[in-house]
This record gives C-alpha cells, sequence and structure tokens, in this order.
C-alpha cells in the first residue's frame, strides 16, 4: 500500500485477512485524510467473465445478474462482497469482487486508486502483448489464467496448485479455440513451454 503523495509503500503486520487487525493498524499510522493507492493481492479477490443479455438495459438489473453469477460461481452471499465490471455489451466483460470488510477497513481515508493485482498487471502490459495468447500469473499461492482472442478477453480462472496446462487445453475446447502459440508465465514453477514474462512486484 502506498500515499498517493509519492511516499515508499507500507509493510502492515496485520494477518492477512484479518480486516479489523488492519483497520486498527491503519489508525495507528496514518491520519483519516491520508490518501492512499491500495493494490490488493488477488489471493483476496474473485474474478470472472460474464456477458450482458440483449434484454438486460438498466444497471440495477445488470447488478442483480453480475451478483447472481458470483453467487452461482462461488457459492458466497453476494452481499459479503463488493462487485463490479469493466461495464460494456457485445463481448465478455471481466468482473471482481473484493470483500466488503476490506473495503470497511479502508473507507475512513482517500482512496485515490483502489485495484485488484491482476486488473494493474493488465492495464500496464495488454498493449505489448500479442493479439492472441495466454497468460498465467502466479504469486501467494494462487494462479490466475487468462486467454484472450483477437484482443478481446475470453477466460479468467483461479486455481492453486492444479494443472494449468490441462484446464487451459480444456476451456479452449469448451470455446472451440486453438491453443495460442504465445504463452506467458509471470511466477515460479514456470513450465518450460511458457514465456517469461516480468511484472512488477
Amino acid at each position: 500500500m502506498a500515499r498517493a503523495d509519492g511516499s515508499p509503500p507500507q509493510k502492515l503486520t496485520a494477518k492477512p485477512g484479518d480486516w479489523q487487525a488492519l483497520r486498527e493498524e491503519l489508525h495507528g499510522l496514518l491520519t483519516t485524510k491520508a490518501a492512499l493507492v491500495v493494490v490488493v493481492a488477488d489471493c483476496w479477490v474473485r474474478y470472472f467473465l460474464m456477458e450482458l443479455p440483449d434484454e438486460i438495459v438498466s444497471l440495477d438489473d445488470s447488478f442483480l445478474l453480475l451478483n447472481a453469477r458470483f453467487e452461482n460461481l462461488y457459492g458466497q452471499p453476494a452481499a459479503e462482497w463488493t462487485i463490479q465490471a469493466d461495464w460494456h455489451k457485445g463481448e465478455p466483460m471481466l468482473a471482481c469482487a473484493l470483500p466488503r470488510n476490506l473495503l470497511q477497513a479502508l473507507e475512513a481515508y482517500a482512496l485515490r486508486s483502489l485495484q485488484p493485482q491482476l486488473v494493474v498487471m493488465w492495464r500496464q502490459q495488454c498493449a505489448s502483448l500479442p493479439p492472441t495468447g495466454a497468460w498465467c500469473f502466479v504469486r501467494d499461492g494462487v494462479s490466475t489464467l487468462l486467454y484472450w482472442q483477437e484482443g478481446v478477453l475470453r477466460l479468467v480462472r483461479q486455481l492453486r496448485c492444479a494443472d494449468v496446462d490441462a484446464l487451459l487445453s480444456l476451456e479452449l475446447l469448451r470455446l472451440g479455440a486453438p491453443l495460442p502459440t504465445e504463452r506467458f508465465w509471470s511466477g515460479d514453477a514456470r513450465p518450460l513451454h511458457w514465456l517469461p514474462r516480468e511484472v512488477a512486484a
């Protein structure tokens, strides 16, 4: 977590996932006027893709569908999460959910930016990626697998200790898409047939 005034990132000691302890630690470190830039580790974020049907025209209905999709995928009440999406029609859109308790721990501060790690990474590097490809991003014991085709994100999956190659092959078979020639890997235990790609910590 960094302050928006350019101060170095602050290393916190609160146990990961203990949002009340995080709130208390921040209270001891910062004034309520502090402006923060927060990047949330992907192990605390839930991602999924969703396409809006043509008959969904209102934002309220879109959020209802978004919440229902989340609950169907993750089996957790949407009320415990804050869910947002890259709203557009005609192609899959990326949605992400953050624990509501995490956001409540930060509500006393001026958030200049709050983004999941994957979103930060994708925005930084998507312009330099090929039109079609796959990328596995490994951090904190979680692998996040992306596949895009002609610049459109078609697949996002989060997994722990799974066979990424088998998952990618299975999902591409479902999508009726060929295995991309360019596959990138960021993090530990890179398979030899995946290309290394460095990302900021």
